[in-house]
């Protein structure tokens, strides 16, 4: 690469060079970081040194010789420029001055100017002053500070005798330490020393040495993070450069962190003598002051700060840490796997005793893979909770792990496995299955406390496990919090919601454990499990819609942004049954801000949730691809038996879209039969009923939708808004020419409606005016119609504006039937059916219709009352023509009250669609 930014460095030298052939002489120090160019602006000098004439003679120091008296000046004289006599004499005086300095014990650690004699010195020098005699002489050195003791003699020798047409250039890397004095304050003191300082390439410096072998476009878009990484450092540039160049694509990307930059990293280390302190830094990470660093190093202040200072002359290090991850991954790769292994434990045992984190000590523990300190499992056990706490349980399952790894006492070891279990659970609850038989085990023998045995029923519950749950159920004596006996599944018990997750065999375990009824026992607190029981007692209760409205909301108002698990997700579950959607979606899009703390089971069920609401607006596509969310957050093995809310939804969606063949395969998906014993059961049958329905098979539909209807009716979760099996019954009654029974079962599921559940009443209407025939049939698919509409579901609009398009084509009204078909085909290719629904609403065959007479009242609305009326005639809902025109819902309803009384009709479903698309001024 260019000698980018260096062009100041090499003028000076070469005008030190010219001023030596007049007769002068000088001392060069060239000293920079590790990796600064020194080596290339000292051969680059060479080069034009040899070109001008001149004699360049060059030794390069090594720190496997420094021991080795005279290795570094005996390489001077191993050039073509000596004869061979001079050669011959100074491999003699070499030989001599070795012995003789070896005798004296010379080593790197003296400084003694006695080592070699001062005639063999003094021949050596005669030998290079003859040379320069004949030539300008340039000798260069390179990485002085590695030189021994004796050359370094020879060169402070050579110094003060060659002040005539020699040129002495030496390169020194900045380190740790300065070991030899000698050469700062004999050598560098000679009159015409120089001191030449490296600094790193700034971003255009980066730039410029890049130019040479990248092009200007690749130049333009890495040279600022080249920078950025390698703080200028020249090698870590071309490493940089390398290793990009060899992913062979300039024309995107980033940097590439592979073997040259790692090679570059260790090289870096090697000459700064920093690689200590950077193992510390490494390991250390955010945690490296100068304190925690000297003592792992076992080094004091002073040697710290200068370790510090060469490495950020590297470019590896700035005040904050290392640049980036891959330096610190390159340092530590220079390590071997058990150099790693202590050095992290020295780090986790230096962060105890400081007091740091359990989570900064802990992830030492977790890169050392071991713990073997007495006071480390606590440690790790900590550090756990608090990130489960933060919403990390992968992290919290790693520190667990380990701590059951090391964990020696046996009766602390049932304790760790269970908190291991907890925190996988929220990962993937089958992952956290593989404990249950040694924890029911640790429970049985007494190593577990009784209270324990809640958290490893729910699991068995929740995976299906019903046999073993209710044999450790005969097994272990329940408590309470307060460590009273259960009396029964109040919500001051651990096993509250066991009522309504199994009520088949909560009633069961109430008659056969003779359990007094629900609100004999001791008072109750007003817990957060109170309150969530309260809520579902209300929303469970006939007549209970408003109450259970106005508990979710309260819950989810006290949970806050804080309470994003089960809390908040039951809330929203509750809002979803009993149809109040736009409040539901208001606390999914409030919860889903700080999405960061959400766990993976956390998340898929809120993934469920928020397809249940798109299902129930009719939005399939969404709905679809949200419960596939899931599934793929949570496999479905891991869901247990609810996996059927989100197996209903999908299979519902392909249905509702006529994607039947897709739809089969979700029918041949495994669930346990245990799900059966659940609510979770209940939206799955509905949704096999269906496609039965869908696929004409109505005796298998009738028999899903009974079944579901049997549960429902014996678990005393008769509730329509949630699953509507009544209708969904009388339409399999309807497919078999049933038609008093399924009006029966539509006027049944009426009766139980309040008025504010618009959907399922516009639901049960529709049905009822399939029931019927002439104006009753009219009157109840209208209201199914204007019910509907207040809901927000448009799919099941669609379905009821096809039936009353039926109505009104049977009834000779073809102009009206096709503006409802026409609206019915819109809705459906919105919500994404229009492929299942063309089948219901075949095209109408009339004679081409003139436009509307001037005096049907269309052309006496304003054009905004003529957009409003449009878009509330296609089945849009005054909320959503408030955001599509940007205005408020007050202006919307007072267009559409205005456009009502100029159309003489009595509300939206009497719209005249028709006449509205053929107005030529209407921009809707």
């Amino acid at each position: 690469m260019s000698l980018a930014e260096r062009s100041a460095e090499l003028r000076e030298l070469r005008k030190l060079f010219a001023d030596g052939r007049r007769g002068g002489g000088a001392v060069v120090l060239i000293e920079g970081a590790a990796g600064t160019g020194k080596t290339s602006l000292l051969h680059a000098f060479a080069e034009h040194a040899v070109e001008a004439g001149g004699v360049f003679l060059s030794a390069s120091a090594s720190r496997v010789e420094c021991n080795l008296p005279l290795s570094a000046a005996g390489q001077l004289f191993h050039s073509p420029a000596l004869s061979t006599a001079e050669t011959e004499r100074a491999e003699q005086l070499l030989k001599y001055g070795l012995l003789a300095a070896m005798a004296h014990g010379a080593g790197q650690d003296s400084e003694s100017v006695a080592h070699v004699p001062p005639p063999v010195l003094s021949e050596l020098c005669r030998i290079l002053l003859d040379v320069a005699e004949r030539s300008p002489l340039v000798i260069g050195v390179d990485d002085v500070h590695h030189a021994d003791a004796p050359s370094l003699q020879f060169l402070v020798y050579l110094a003060r005798r060659a002040r005539r047409r020699v040129l002495m250039v030496l390169t020194e890397c900045l380190r740790t330490s300065r070991p030899y004095s000698v050469l700062h304050a004999d050598l560098l003191r000679q009159p015409g020393s120089r001191h030449l300082r490296l600094e790193p390439l700034s971003s255009d410096g980066v730039a410029a040495a890049l130019s040479d072998r990248l092009d200007s476009a690749a130049v333009r878009r890495v040279a600022p993070e080249f920078h950025q990484v390698s703080g200028g450092n020249p090698l870590l540039v071309q490493a940089l450069c390398e290793d990009f160049l060899m992913r062979g694509d300039q024309t995107s990307g980033g940097p590439v962190f592979g073997e040259a930059f790692r090679q570059a990293v260790l090289t870096c280390l090697y000459h700064s003598e920093s690689r200590a302190l950077a193992r510390a830094v490494a390991v250390l990470s955010e945690s490296a002051s100068g304190a925690l660093l000297g003592e792992i190093v076992q080094r004091d202040a002073v040697s710290i700060g200068l370790a510090r200072d060469a490495l950020q002359g590297t470019g590896l290090l700035d005040t904050a840490g290392f640049r980036h991850p891959a330096v610190s991954a390159a340092v530590l790769s220079g390590m071997r796997p058990d150099e790693r292994t202590a050095l992290y434990l020295r780090a986790a045992e230096v962060l105890h005793g400081h007091g740091a984190p359990a989570q900064a000590v802990a992830g030492r523990l977790l890169d050392a893979d071991r713990a073997p300190a007495p006071w480390a499992v606590a440690v790790l056990r900590d550090a756990a909770e608090q990130e489960r706490a933060d919403g990390e349980p992968a992290r919290a399952i790693s520190f667990l792990r380990l701590a059951l790894q090391e964990c020696a006492d046996e009766d602390q070891r049932p304790a760790v496995q269970l908190e291991l279990g907890r925190a996988e659970w929220q990962v993937d609850p089958a992952t956290a299955a593989r404990h249950l038989p040694e924890l029911v085990a640790a429970l049985r023998e007494g190593r577990l406390p009784p209270e324990s045995a809640a958290t490893l029923l729910s699991w068995m519950l929740w995976l299906g496990r019903v046999d073993d749950a209710v044999e450790l159920l005969g097994d272990t004596p329940l408590r309470s919090r307060d460590h009273a006996p259960v009396t029964g599944f109040e919500p001051h018990t651990s096993l509250w919601w066991l009522r309504y997750a199994y009520p088949g065999l909560a009633r069961k375990l109430l008659v056969e454990r003779a359990f007094p009824p629900r609100g004999e026992g001791v008072p109750v607190p007003a817990s957060s499990s109170f309150r969530i029981d309260a809520m579902l007692e209300s929303l469970l209760r006939r007549g209970g819609h408003r109450e259970a409205t106005l508990r979710a909301e309260q819950l989810l108002g006290e949970t806050g942004v804080g309470g994003r698990a089960w809390k908040s997700l039951t809330a929203i579950a509750t809002l979803v049954t009993i149809d109040e959607l736009d409040r539901a979606e208001r606390a999914c899009v409030f919860l889903e801000t700080p999405a960061s703390g959400w766990t993976p089971l956390e998340a898929a069920v809120y993934a469920a949730l928020r397809a249940s609401i798109h299902a129930r607006r009719g939005e399939l596509e969404p709905a679809e691809q949200r419960a596939h969310e899931a599934l793929s957050l949570i496999t479905p093995k891991g869901w247990g038996v609810a996996v059927g809310i989100p197996l209903a939804i999908i299979l519902w969606t392909l249905t509702a879209r006529g994607r039947y063949e897709k739809a089969e395969t979700y029918l041949d998906t495994p669930v346990s039969q245990a799900m059966f014993h659940t609510p979770h059961a209940l939206p799955y049958l509905q949704a096999r009923g269906k496609y039965y329905l869908a696929v004409e098979r109505p005796k298998a539909a009738l028999a899903e939708f009974r079944a579901c209807g049997d549960l429902m009716t014996n678990w005393s979760l008769d509730m329509p808004a949630f699953v509507p099996w009544r209708t969904d019954l009388a339409e399999a009654h309807l497919a078999l020419g049933n038609g008093d029974v399924a009006r029966a079962l539509a006027t049944e599921q009426l009766k139980r409606l309040n008025h504010e559940q618009f959907r399922t009443r516009g639901i049960t209407l529709r049905v009822l005016g399939r029931t019927v025939e002439g104006e009753q049939r009219m009157r109840w698919l209208g209201a199914a119609v204007q019910a509907l509409e207040r809901s927000g579901d448009r799919l099941e609009l669609s379905g009821a504006l096809a039936d009353l398009a039926a109505a009104y084509r049977d009834d000779g009204h073809v102009a009206s039937a096709r503006a409802m078909t026409q609206r019915s085909r819109q809705l459906a290719a919105e919500c994404g059916a229009a492929g299942a629904l063309a089948a219901e609403t075949p095209e109408l065959e009339s004679p081409e219709q003139p436009a509307p007479a001037a005096g049907d009242g269309v052309t006496e609305l304003s054009q905004a009352e003529r957009r409003v009326a449009a878009l509330a005639a296609g089945g849009f809902t005054n909320r959503q023509i408030a955001r599509r025109l940007h205005v408020t819902m007050s202006t919307v309803e007072q267009h559409l009250t205005r456009a009502y009384r100029k159309l003489k009709i009595n509300g939206r479903s009497d719209l005249p669609l028709d006449s509205l698309l053929w107005s030529k001024e209407n921009p809707a």
